[in-house]
């Protein structure tokens, strides 16, 4: 064999052994193989040959396949992608006839799966898209186990950026220190006063000298006086030692750099101040009661009600810190659905509960006619609503904050669509959350795209995350594996960099994960709904009651199932009832399963059991297969299945399940996250994730709780009788999981933690944003606008014509 690349791939004495696995997968009736596949032919390959299973890993053959994300299969040749590193890869072609083995291109490798799908495409047919030309403006982070710690690497660059050009970067700072100001009135500087470098520096040593002449509990107030006759505006502390640590921090980085003094002096001043944030969700049903387990209404919700609770104490906490009397106010942009049924959506305007200056802030869509759209319309038909959404928004805003906002965060692909269209128009720094990406859940989404277009409309939706991740300020995720994936698996935000739609557009550059604009911050639990069962002086007596009988024994025309033995521990889940969260997997499992029908009952909350009281059809699917499932495997008498649970009452819901001695399965095909599996972990109960995707972050297998494969409901049954047995075994176990994923959540999911590095973060890429990459982010934009009309824009309206 003929191998005509840089380096040895395959050892030469397993040559033979590759030569002969090739042949065998040019065989297969599968033409396109993923990394699963690969190794599940591989596997057959060595036990047909007589070779040890526990022994591939030491072959270069194994090491090349395991590496392997898709291959495709032709007549002649196969055509493989090798993604040797986290986010980088290499292509190449093996033809069968010659037995060599070439690297090709990426243009070469897309340009082969549009062939495989549509034939041979005319010159100029497809779109070529490259984000990647665009990023020279800014530093790239050349480790990729780096991606995802942005704020750690663009501080050092900042940093450093001083200590080597220090008269630059401190004539960059003094001006951006002028910048601020709050509805009009200067903080932190006055300009009038101090006129150049030179002069702030003089003053903010004398200032300091003055001050240190002072008591340190002094307030601000008594000595403003002074202050401003230095020059200096409120914003710089609260009290007198507190004004000294932040002046002196910055006189020692203007004199002597440094990577901690540039990160606590960021942290500490309002630079920018962030006291006025809009938070963008524009789909399903956002609403703080009766939303949950209507179609496209799930953890997004929690998680942004409970993000603004949170947000809002710290921006308090923050502000009075700094001597500023700023009352902090956060509004979640979202739609208004007149026809809203037992909801509020239909109000304009609403005050989240448990908040001072919190606000859900409700604009409807327009048809083509400019008339309300009355319905409620389903997260994958938005997109011609989108545009007017945003034109609509931004007076609607600057009406409500008497001003423009200082910060704008994204939810999901509309929302940070919309957030960048508004932060765009507004000037303001943009945050991107996306939650999940639907290009990942969809198995060839993009290659196959016209097969899903009717449903999912996936040629907008995928331009739409393009364009918000280019343009956004920052991107958060709650885990890594969100941006890169694994050692052998692609991340959500990786699968962007390269794809092909064929027919519409070719993707060589579709995000620069080395751009140092990706963060980690998971989002937290709120306490005081989550708290352990054991805590009974924090439970509510006739909450516990009402709902141990709703959960076991109450015979209410919404709840399908009785069981015969309501005293057995429960197998708990709650989710949307949508295939990825495969709710209908796990039945299917317990259905298989005669040791778990034996020792457990299956209760979950999900939607609702009529299929015609659902508008949305992938959920009418799932619960008419539901009730297939409990038929074919005669589950009456071991199954409750009860409506979605608000959200006031899941904490309870968990706790009783545990009191039962019960455990909670997330059994998703993929899940970003998992909020539900912080919640049931923060409860006490003992908890099952699956290995695909953030679970694996959350939970330490077999201490904190439990990673099982999801794909296949033999493999989830597999997982949960294994813990039967060593349970059975060892009394303890259910106990000191449940302790230990407890102190789990608590130790490292905390909304008080999320709100520090979310701010933290915003004040620096905010300086980043304002004092160095403005101008050079110009070109990015541009690029932005075309691809959004020529491409989105047009298509999007093309969507109810």
């Amino acid at each position: 064999m003929s191998i005509k690349l840089k380096e040895k791939l395959i050892n030469k004495k397993e040559f033979s052994e590759f030569r002969e696995l090739v042949y065998i997968i040019a065989e297969e009736k599968e033409r396109i193989l993923l990394r699963n596949d690969l190794l599940l032919i591989y596997e057959e390959f060595l036990i047909k040959r007589g070779g040890q299973i526990k022994t591939k890993s030491g072959s270069s053959v194994y090491q090349f396949i395991r590496k392997i994300q898709e291959l495709f299969v032709n007549e002649d040749y196969i055509i493989l992608m090798h993604r040797y590193d986290i986010a980088r890869y290499r292509f190449y072609s093996f033809r069968i006839d010659t037995e060599v083995m070439e690297e090709i291109t990426l243009d070469e490798y897309l340009d082969f799966k549009d062939e495989k799908v549509s034939g041979p495409s005319k010159p100029g047919k497809n779109l070529k898209i490259d984000y990647l030309p665009f990023y020279d403006y800014t530093p790239n982070i050349k480790n990729p186990e780096k991606i995802g710690h942005g704020i750690n690497f663009l501080t050092r660059y900042l940093a450093s950026g001083i200590f080597n050009s220090p008269e630059k970067w401190n004539d960059n700072l003094f001006n951006f220190l002028k910048l601020h100001n709050y509805n009009g009135q200067q903080i932190l500087l006055n300009s009038s006063v101090i006129k150049d470098y030179g002069s702030f520096y003089h003053s903010l040593e004398n200032m300091l000298r003055w001050l240190k002449g002072k008591r340190s509990e002094t307030r601000h107030d008594d000595v403003e006086r002074q202050l401003r006759k230095f020059g200096f505006e409120p914003g710089w502390g609260d009290t007198v030692e507190s004004m000294v640590q932040s002046m002196q921090i910055l006189l020692d980085l203007l004199n002597e750099p440094s990577v901690e003094g540039f990160e606590e002096f960021i942290s500490r001043v309002p630079m920018p101040l962030i006291s006025r944030v809009v938070i963008v969700s524009p789909h399903g049903w956002f609403a703080q009661e009766k939303v949950l387990g209507k179609p496209d209404t799930g953890g997004q919700v929690i998680y942004i009600l409970d993000q603004v609770r949170a947000l809002e104490k710290h921006l308090q906490e923050d502000i009075r810190k700094s001597g500023l009397k700023i009352k902090p106010q956060i509004i979640v942009l979202t739609r208004l659905i007149p026809e809203a049924g037992e909801t509020t959506c239909n109000l304009r305007k609403e005050q989240i509960h448990d908040t001072d200056n919190c606000w859900i802030l409700r604009l409807p869509f327009k048809d083509e006619k400019n008339n309300d759209l009355r319905e409620w319309v389903s997260r994958f038909n938005i997109w011609p609503y989108l545009d007017r959404f945003a034109f609509d928004a931004v007076p609607e805003i600057q009406g409500e904050m008497q001003g423009r906002p200082d910060l704008i965060i994204g939810n999901y692909s509309d929302g940070n669509l919309v957030a960048s269209l508004i932060a765009e128009k507004m000037n303001v720094i943009q945050c991107s959350i996306a939650h999940a990406l639907e290009k990942t859940k969809y198995l060839f989404s993009d290659l196959y795209w016209k097969d899903f277009e009717e449903h999912y409309n996936f040629s907008m939706h995928f331009t739409a995350d393009m364009i918000s991740m280019n343009r956004s300020d920052f991107i958060i995720a709650s885990t890594h594996q969100e941006i890169i994936g694994t050692e052998d698996t692609m991340g959500q935000y990786e699968s962007y960099q390269f794809f092909t739609m064929p027919g519409l557009m070719q993707v060589k550059g579709g995000v620069n994960l080395f751009a140092p604009k990706f963060n980690v911050i998971p989002p937290g639990v709120d306490e005081k709904v989550y708290f352990p069962y054991y805590e009974r002086d924090n439970r509510v007596e006739m909450k516990r009651e009402k709902w141990e009988k709703r959960l076991f024994t109450d015979t209410t025309a919404d709840i399908f199932g009785t069981l015969d033995d309501p005293s057995l521990p429960p197998i708990f889940t709650m989710a949307r009832f949508d295939r990825i969260k495969n709710i209908t997997g796990l039945i299917e499992a317990f259905g298989l399963s005669e040791i778990l029908k034996s020792n457990f009952n299956l209760i979950f909350a999900a939607g609702t059991i009529d299929p015609m009281a659902s508008s949305d059809h992938e959920e009418r699917n799932e619960i008419n297969k539901a009730h297939e499932l409990i038929l074919r495997y005669k589950l009456e008498g071991k199954i409750r299945w009860l409506p979605s649970v608000n959200k006031i009452d899941t904490g309870e819901v968990y706790r009783i399940i545990a009191d039962y001695k019960g455990i909670f399965v997330q059994p998703a095909l993929f899940e970003a996250f998992g909020l539900t599996i912080l919640e049931a972990m923060l409860s006490g109960l003992p908890t099952f994730g699956p290995i695909f995707g953030g679970p694996s972050e959350i939970i330490e297998h077999g201490k904190s709780g439990f990673l099982i494969n999801t794909s296949k409901p033999e493999l989830i049954a597999k997982g949960l009788e294994e813990f039967h047995r060593e349970s059975s075994k060892h009394k303890d176990l259910w106990q000191s999981v449940s302790e230990a994923g407890v102190s789990r959540v608590r130790e490292n999911y905390t909304w008080k933690l999320y709100s520090s590095s979310l701010i933290k973060q915003t004040k620096l890429y905010g300086f980043w944003r304002f004092s160095v990459a403005e101008k050079g982010k110009e070109e990015m934009d541009r690029y932005s606008d075309v691809l959004y009309h020529f491409l989105f824009k047009e298509r999007s309206e093309k969507l109810n014509s």
